[in-house]
């Protein structure tokens, strides 16, 4: 079905995505080899963000259907520029058979409020295309403490003063919680007691931590921590 549709054209599909090799070994002889990254930027050279779409476009409605769509998912949207978001929305708003399930996500705090993005979205409900838009808020003392008592496996009520240690440091922020605990066990912070059977940790070594709110400080100190092997 795809080398009906692309007919002479499915030599260029192949460079633009190698791996669609997988689908028959013998699917397009010559170009199941790996494509260096000089002859990608050969290929992009030759080929503008029209072309590009068009040809993606054409293979996406081959291999998608209501039933088995296409699942996209683009972290980090707020580093996209017009061309990206444009494919993007070409496949979204396509009304000639192509299905695709996208999932993007961006961090509001840097994005101006003219940022591509926004426009994006607004073109997404021109084109009727059906939207959900989910903030991603810290998790909440009572959640939080949830979570921490089912790492240590004790009761609520016992682990709530670390909770409420943690939630103070990390705003709830889930990344920054799992690295501050694996924080506080590498450090001898949080730890479990052979005696007791159960975690312990010290409250006032814990609550004196000089944590600021950047998770990028916790990490390049805990790069700072390894090795020079």
């Amino acid at each position: 079905k795809i080398k009906d549709e692309f007919g002479a054209d499915v030599g260029l599909l192949a460079r633009m995505l190698p791996s669609i090799s997988v689908l028959s070994p013998d699917f397009v002889p010559g170009f199941t080899r790996r494509i260096s990254d000089a002859q990608s930027a050969d290929i992009a050279d030759t080929m503008n963000a029209r072309s590009v779409c068009f040809t993606l476009l054409r293979f996406v409605r081959i291999v998608s259907n209501p039933s088995h769509p296409i699942m996209l998912f683009l972290d980090d949207l707020q580093w996209a520029d017009d061309t990206a978001l444009d494919i993007i929305h070409a496949f979204l708003s396509d009304k000639m058979g192509s299905c695709m399930f996208f999932v993007g996500t961006y961090r509001n705090n840097e994005v101006d409020i003219d940022h591509a993005l926004f426009d994006f979205m607004e073109r997404l409900e021109i084109s009727n295309v059906p939207t959900t838009k989910v903030r991603l808020t810290g998790l909440s003392l009572e959640d939080l403490n949830t979570m921490i008592s089912d790492a240590l496996c004790l009761f609520p009520r016992i682990c709530m003063s670390l909770s409420k240690i943690v939630f103070q440091k990390t705003k709830g922020n889930p990344f920054f919680v799992l690295e501050f605990m694996q924080s506080l066990q590498s450090r001898g912070l949080l730890y479990y007691d052979c005696r007791q059977k159960r975690w312990m940790w010290n409250e006032e070594s814990i609550h004196a931590e000089d944590i600021t709110d950047n998770v990028l400080h916790l990490l390049s100190s805990k790069m700072n921590g390894l090795s020079d092997d």
